[in-house]
């Protein structure tokens, strides 16, 4: 690491919202093994996984 040494720009993924609602729909039936089965069939689990807690129903 020399002195002027730079950060490497983290990669950027783009997520799939349709994927992240349809985990957030599934959570909210209780289906975690759906969920989780749409976020890793993904290039991203993490980030799908991520973007699917804003379409989970937290009203009980």
């Amino acid at each position: 690491m020399g002195l002027f040494s730079r950060k490497q720009p983290t990669e950027t993924t783009t997520v799939d919202m349709d994927v992240a609602r349809r985990a957030g729909e599934a959570i909210n039936r209780g289906d975690t093994d759906e969920a989780n089965r749409l976020v890793e069939a993904t290039d991203d689990p993490r980030a799908h996984a991520f973007a699917a807690f804003r379409f989970i129903n937290t009203d009980s």
